[in-house]
């Protein structure tokens, strides 16, 4: 206190006065970077002319946006985009370029977390946004936005923009993948065309593509590449020709005015997605016409609330589903209503575990009304022989009019992730004596002409 009345004496009353007001600056540093955040670029580079104290603040901020208002105002006079060569725009673009290197070129911060970019870009501003990317791509960025809508507002419509015309991505400036940190990528108006083995997007958790030319290679890596990938949203994307959707992370799919959008394979794990967004997950499978392969990893501790009815999947050939039992319930009628849901099913593969044969047993119920015409092989895997097992089995060989084969295994194989699988071996007690009670019962109610196999 005394210290302060000694400070204060060398001082006018008007500069007492204003270092007594001045509270904001007595705030710690990361409560000021929360504040810097929130302003726009224009103004956060202003805050240094307030104090010594203030001259350096701004490069606590870490997140960095670059957008039209956030450089000019939003009073500003927005550029004439009728007209890609107009005067007024090709100033108003080196205006912007020139404010955007001003500020990464005096910007003393050492972590960006965020980096968003929405730029007027055309041909010949390529080297401006490299040069953007380059200069913050290692301060430890997770989510880079890169919204080149100029592109889309006159020239993609108005001009008939090429391929070669849009921003190609530089996917070779990003850090080594056990460096990389970027967890979060949306990108517009661009060229995504990395090699097929390209892995700098392995931490990747949400993906999204607007008007993007795409390579097909990569598309088809993509997610075998992106295990934590748990979003994935295309709009408007070119050069879609195949698309396999295979990941134990995804939750949120999203397809939206693709050119040739066909997925062929898509791979659900419900183990990581919530039990009420199993129904909408499928049904956006029912909106793909050339999906002819699904797989379905089902929650183990769900199983009370599977879906009791399936949207149609009406070109679906082949149907795999995994199913690790959790409690004591004793049914396997559920498979029924999927089997309802594609008329074309030609191949059945279902895999269990969690299971062990039963010592008190019950008689199998009749199961009438349904009929599966295009059904032609089915295999059961982790098969123990239960009745309810027994029941399921002996009701698809009655009902599938064009079977040809049913393999019975006592063995399952699951799909962990990451390349990783869960192997489960049946008792001893199976080849002594239940393998045969079980060939023997099927083969009793087996048409002729289905050839029977109990591993």
């Amino acid at each position: 206190m005394i210290g302060n009345l000694i400070y204060y004496s060398f001082m006018n009353s008007d500069q007492v006065e204003a270092r007594k007001e001045d509270r904001i600056s007595q705030l710690p540093d990361r409560i000021l970077s929360i504040i810097l955040s929130r302003l726009p670029m224009k103004d956060l580079v202003k805050t240094s002319a307030l104090s010594n104290r203030w001259k350096h603040l701004w490069a606590l901020r870490t997140n960095l946006n670059f957008d039209v208002d956030g450089i000019f105002g939003t009073n500003h006079e927005r550029p004439d985009c009728s007209s890609k060569h107009s005067k007024h725009y090709e100033e108003f673009k080196l205006e912007f370029a020139r404010c955007v290197d001003g500020f990464l070129q005096n910007f003393q911060g050492t972590k960006v977390i965020s980096f968003k970019l929405h730029f007027l870009k055309h041909l010949g501003d390529t080297s401006n946004i490299n040069r953007w990317i380059s200069s913050v791509i290692g301060l430890g960025i997770e989510e880079l936005e890169l919204i080149l809508s100029g592109m889309t507002l006159f020239s993609y419509y108005h001009h008939g923009l090429l391929g070669d015309e849009y921003y190609s991505f530089p996917y070779w400036l990003l850090p080594h993948p056990s460096d990389s940190r970027v967890k979060h990528l949306h990108l517009r108006t661009c060229v995504l065309k990395p090699p097929a083995d390209f892995i700098g997007f392995n931490k990747l958790i949400t993906l999204q593509l607007h008007d993007v030319f795409l390579g097909e290679e990569f598309l088809a890596s993509l997610l075998s590449n992106c295990l934590l990938l748990q979003g994935l949203m295309l709009i408007r994307c070119k050069h879609m020709s195949l698309l396999k959707v295979f990941s134990t992370s995804l939750q949120n799919l999203v397809l939206l005015d693709c050119s040739n959008p066909s997925p062929v394979k898509i791979y659900f794990n419900f183990n990581s997605i919530h039990v009420i967004d199993m129904p909408n997950a499928l049904s956006h499978c029912a909106t793909f016409p050339t999906l002819q392969t699904l797989i379905l990893h089902l929650d183990p501790w769900k199983e009370k609330r599977l879906p009791q009815s399936v949207d149609s999947l009406k070109n679906l050939k082949q149907l795999e589903l995994f199913y690790i039992r959790a409690s004591k319930v004793e049914d396997l009628l559920w498979v029924l209503t999927y089997l309802n849901a594609c008329p074309l099913l030609e191949k059945l593969d279902i895999t269990l575990s969690g299971e062990e044969f039963h010592k008190n047993q019950r008689e199998m119920r009749n199961i009438c009304g349904c009929t599966y015409s295009r059904l032609k092989k089915v295999r059961m895997n982790g098969f123990n022989g239960n009745w309810f097992e027994m029941e399921l089995i002996t009701h698809i060989l009655k009902s599938a009019t064009s079977l040809d084969q049913v393999v019975i295994s006592p063995l399952a194989l699951f799909y962990l992730g990451g390349g990783e699988w869960s192997r489960f071996t049946p008792d001893e007690s199976w080849h002594e004596s239940r393998q045969d009670v079980v060939r023997k019962s099927l083969q009793e109610n087996a048409p002729a002409g289905v050839h029977l196999v109990v591993l």
